[in-house]
């Protein structure tokens, strides 16, 4: 049998690496959404505990937690004027001049903490992570020596567990209550980045960092609970196609740059020279929902779809009929 060319079996493994790397740019498309939960209007000044937990780790962890929730709600809070936040630093002070500690564990401590701060509301939790880390092996082809191979890995899973709690001080009630988890497997991860062949190759065996992983999900947890009691903008990212023409190519590089209206127009000029162009269909129609004309955006992602039913434009189709309800 016949060895294929070095290049070409390179060629063929970044590819099969990277299957959107013929695509094009990204743009980010915004939706408004109202709190999930109803908090009575009167509710309006906010302190935010220090979350606690069991371990020094877990403690540690509270802290950044509630930092974070401070700092996201307090720049919800400069766009959508739904609450006014007691500065931590002033919050602190005023509790340790009552012998109290910053860390709220129950609705009578934060009852007691609300009425000394003057809050209308008080939000307090605590935080709970874990990783661990494993050796293993795994055989994998290598296109470049045409030989399987025994590559071995570090196989990493972590979890934060975040639990929130907001109490009216005034009722002494709570008004929102959630414990959020989220996770991370280094395998399920690589396969849905398409990384797993790359790293038996010869690439990078090491998963990000716990650190790393531990913070992105602790604020994946922190953004879940403020869309549940705070005005927020929900975003998709879209990538756009490379379509049939140059017109297109040029309608990307206007997008990228933030000129819509233009790539629109090379779009629609792309369609003329080729009008079965559905990757030009998508990109016109990403480009209406930018503007907010969602009727346009339904007739151009319909179009796209009668021709090749790709899956972005499914999720295309479903998302501008959910939002033009």
């Amino acid at each position: 049998m016949k060895r294929m060319p070095v290049l070409l079996i390179i060629a063929t493994a970044i590819v099969a690496l990277f299957p959107g790397c013929g695509k094009g740019p990204t743009i980010q498309l915004s939706y408004f959404r109202q709190a999930k939960y109803r908090i009575p209007a009167e509710v309006k000044k906010v302190g935010i505990a220090e979350f606690g937990g069991r371990r020094s780790e877990d403690r540690r962890w509270g802290t950044i937690a509630s930092e974070r929730l401070a700092a996201r709600l307090d720049e919800y809070n400069r766009k959508y004027k739904r609450y006014q936040l007691v500065d931590r630093m002033r919050l602190k002070a005023i509790l340790d001049e009552r012998d109290l500690q910053m860390a709220i564990s129950d609705t009578t401590t934060a009852v007691r903490a609300g009425k000394i701060a003057q809050c209308d509301a008080m939000i307090y939790g605590n935080v709970k992570v874990m990783h661990r880390d494993e050796r293993r092996s795994k055989t994998k082809f290598d296109p470049i020596s045409q030989r399987t191979k025994t590559v071995s890995y570090i196989y990493r899973y972590c979890m934060a567990v975040v639990n929130f709690t907001l109490d009216d001080i005034r009722t002494g009630k709570t008004l929102a209550s959630a414990s959020l988890t989220r996770e991370y497997d280094s395998e399920e991860s690589g396969k849905k980045s398409g990384l797993g062949s790359f790293m038996a190759v010869g690439g990078s065996n090491e998963p990000p960092p716990p650190d790393q992983v531990i913070s992105d999900l602790v604020d994946q947890c922190v953004a879940e609970f403020l869309s549940r009691i705070s005005p927020h903008e929900v975003t998709f990212t879209v990538k756009l196609g490379k379509g049939d023409s140059d017109f297109i190519k040029t309608g990307n590089n206007l997008a990228e740059a933030g000129e819509y209206k233009e790539a629109l127009d090379y779009y629609q000029q792309g369609l003329e020279l080729v009008p079965d162009d559905h990757e030009a269909m998508y990109n016109a129609g990403a480009m209406y929902e930018k503007f907010g004309n969602l009727q346009k955006a339904s007739e151009f992602y319909n179009k796209a779809f009668k021709i090749k039913p790709e899956k972005e434009y499914i999720v295309a189709r479903r998302r501008v009929r959910q939002e033009n309800k």
